[in-house]
C-alpha cells in the first residue's frame, strides 16, 4: 500500500502541476535568473511546502478515523476537479522578482508562497492523511516536482507554446475527480 501512495503522489503532482501557475512562474524565473539558482530555489521551495503538507496529513491520519478522512479526501478531490474544470487560469500573469536576493532566494520565496494552500499542497495533505504513508507521499510528490522543475527550467517558455492550457486544465480536473471517486469507493467497500 505504501508503494501505491508513492505512485499516486507522483502521478498526481506530475499531471496537476503541468501547466499550473507555479510552472509558469518557474519558466518565467528561469528566463530572468541563472538556471541552477532557479532550479534549486524552486525545488527547495516546493519540497518545503510538500513536507509541511505531508506532516499535516500524517497528524490527521493518527487522530481522525480513516473512513472520515477517506470521505473528506474524496469530496475534496472531486471539488478540486470540478473547480479546475470550471475555472480558467489567468493568461500572461507576469512574475516579478527582487534582484537583490538573486535567483535562488527569489525562486524559493516566490514558489513556496505560490504553493502554500494551493490545490497540490491540499492534495498532498489529503493523500497523506488517507494513505497513512506520509514518507511515501512526500517522496512521490518530491519526485514529481523534481522532474517537472527540471523540465520547466530546461524548456522555458517552449512548454506554454506547445501544449494548450485548456487540455492541461481538463486533464488535471478529470484526474482530481478520478482520485476523489477512488477515495469514496474505497470507503464504501
Amino acid at each position: 500500500m505504501e508503494f501505491a501512495a508513492l505512485i499516486s503522489a507522483f502521478v498526481l503532482i506530475s499531471l496537476t502541476e503541468l501547466g499550473d501557475k507555479t510552472m509558469i512562474a518557474v519558466i518565467t524565473l528561469s528566463s530572468k535568473y541563472p538556471k541552477r539558482a532557479t532550479f534549486l530555489g524552486s525545488y527547495i521551495g516546493l519540497a518545503a511546502v510538500t513536507a509541511v503538507g505531508v506532516l499535516i496529513g500524517e497528524v490527521l491520519f493518527q487522530h481522525v478515523p480513516p473512513w472520515i478522512v477517506g470521505l473528506a479526501a474524496g469530496a475534496v478531490f472531486i471539488l478540486f476537479g470540478v473547480v479546475t474544470l470550471l475555472r480558467k487560469e489567468e493568461e500572461g500573469a507576469e512574475v516579478r522578482g527582487n534582484g537583490r536576493w538573486g535567483g535562488l532566494l527569489t525562486s524559493f520565496g516566490f514558489v513556496a508562497l505560490m504553493e502554500l494552500g494551493d490545490k497540490t499542497q491540499l492534495s498532498v495533505i489529503a493523500l497523506s492523511a488517507e494513505s497513512g504513508a506520509a514518507l511515501m507521499v512526500f517522496l512521490g510528490a518530491a519526485l514529481g516536482f523534481l522532474w517537472l522543475t527540471v523540465l520547466e527550467v530546461a524548456l522555458g517558455k517552449a512548454i506554454g507554446e506547445k501544449v494548450p492550457k485548456d487540455y492541461i486544465r481538463i486533464g488535471s480536473g478529470l484526474l482530481f475527480i478520478a482520485f476523489g471517486i477512488i477515495f469514496l469507493v474505497q470507503q464504501l467497500l
